[in-house]
């Protein structure tokens, strides 16, 4: 057997790791060194990569067809549903394709964020990066995110900076090893920024808009720097190319279905069951997912092509890299050829593309200069958390694309585990929305009235779920 070699890019954030995913009989994923985002580095995502890439077909109503018929069915039901149709797409595809999706989705564009809350003058500042390398040299780092479970790669980055000797601040909800110190979120006023300090938070599709505005204030007020990181391949792409584009947030999205003002959904490279709630998605007529992955949830019409890594197309990764995808697929494109009723041609889309990032040439050893406009003042004041008990999900990879993980636990500290007399191996009942369920537990250092997991459970709401806790 002859096997075909793809030199790729992972989805699992918009951290832009290259890598080769093998077709042998099974995908095998191995390190591309030559990588300048990850230098060869994968996390225990990108070495889970074959679990995500699982078959899917061409399915109407229940029943397998071709694309092209799923295509036009999708056509048919759009056109049907005209004013009551939105469509969605978190980013997770090429630039082209977005370029195609945005052209048919004018009425009801959402890629989840939250742009809508936040300073106009700031976008820029959201939508792309620092090169990874300012992050290496300087000189006070302050997190505002958990490195080792949401964007593992820029651990490496964080290490290479701390042996320059930087000073590394964390602002979480439980002490990070990296850090030489550690302030809780709701005492955010103790930290101390300068000009000298480079602030990592990220943004995505659940980001407290009041939060996100508290941080830039912060930043901005002590002339420090910032980063946003994002997930999602292709999210920096799909900023820059949808900055003029009036986009819906993921809160307004779900408002609208909840409220029946949206009664189709079109999801490209998009699982929506992955962040918006069942009982929200039962109530559309109709749900059609274009997808070259297997997705959770139930849709009266997929429109199956090739995966990600079998693209033809470019990503922007959060350093604003263009980068190139190893394969020649393009049924995606021409899927979305079918139902706009006018086939997209590949090569004026992607000189549009490399026009709105500003290149010549797709070179992911160059990162093109991005300009980052100084942004106004901003009212906003942190927001310490109201819940006696928070359960607190911290938003990950496998989390996004629905992945199983080992992550089944809750983390708690030993306060917590003596006050309600835990047993070593024993499990913790949580209440919360009339629900109640049972996890285990380990030990960390986090913060008294807080839980921390790293998947959803399913009883969920927002970024702090007030939760009752007992033996």
């Amino acid at each position: 057997m002859t096997d075909n070699v793809y030199s790729t890019i992972c989805p699992g954030c918009n951290f832009g790791c290259g890598l080769y995913i093998r077709e042998n009989g099974k995908l095998e994923v191995d390190f591309r060194k030559s990588s300048p985002a990850n230098a060869g580095k994968l996390c225990r995502f990108g070495m889970s990569l074959s679990r995500l890439y699982m078959p899917v077909k061409s399915i109407v109503d229940g029943k397998e067809t071709s694309l092209e018929e799923a295509a036009k069915e999708a056509a048919k039901r759009i056109s049907a549903s005209k004013g009551s149709t939105a469509f969605l797409s978190f980013g997770n595809t090429t630039c082209e394709e977005l370029l195609a999706f945005q052209k048919i989705a004018e009425s009801y564009l959402c890629t989840g964020a939250n742009f809508e809350a936040l300073p106009k003058d700031a976008y820029q500042i959201l939508s792309v990066g620092i090169p990874y390398s300012e992050i290496e040299t300087a000189k006070h780092i302050v997190l505002f995110i958990d490195p080792y479970e949401q964007y593992p790669l820029i651990v490496r980055r964080l290490l290479s900076a701390k042996k320059k000797g930087a000073k590394i601040t964390s602002v979480w909800w439980k002490d990070l090893p990296i850090a030489g110190e550690n302030i809780r979120p709701a005492d955010v006023s103790k930290l101390q920024l300068t000009k000298d300090s480079l602030v990592i938070a990220d943004f995505h599709s659940l980001s407290d808009a009041e939060q996100v505005k508290n941080i830039l204030s912060l930043v901005k007020n002590a002339g420090a720097k910032i980063t946003f990181l994002k997930p999602f391949a292709n999210s920096t792409g799909a900023y820059l190319l949808y900055k003029d584009a009036k986009q819906k947030s993921l809160a307004q999205l779900v408002e609208d279905i909840n409220k029946g003002t949206i009664k189709t959904l079109f999801c490209l490279e998009s699982d929506p069951s992955a962040l918006i709630p069942s009982e929200t998605l039962s109530k559309l007529t109709n749900l059609i997912v274009q997808t070259g992955q297997a997705v959770s949830a139930k849709a009266n019409v997929v429109i199956a092509h090739e995966p990600l890594y079998k693209k033809k197309g470019t990503l922007v990764n959060n350093e604003g890299r263009a980068q190139a995808l190893g394969g020649a697929g393009t049924s995606g494109l021409d899927a979305l050829g079918i139902i706009a009723g006018a086939k997209f041609d590949f090569n004026v889309l992607h000189e549009s593309v490399k026009k709105s990032i500003g290149i010549a040439s797709v070179d992911e050893f160059t990162i093109p200069k991005y300009d980052r406009p100084a942004y106004g003042a901003i009212q906003a004041a942190a927001k310490p958390a109201e819940a006696k008990t928070a359960l607190v999900s911290v938003h990950n990879p496998f989390m996004w694309f629905n992945l199983a993980d080992d992550n089944d636990f809750v983390e708690l500290n030993l306060n917590v585990v003596r006050t309600l007399k835990l047993l070593k191996g024993g499990t913790l009942k949580i209440k919360s929305n009339g629900s109640a369920i049972e996890k285990k537990f380990k030990v960390a250092p986090v913060q008294d009235n807080v839980l921390l997991a790293g998947r959803k459970f399913g009883i969920e709401k927002g970024i702090l779920t007030s939760v009752e806790i007992s033996r």
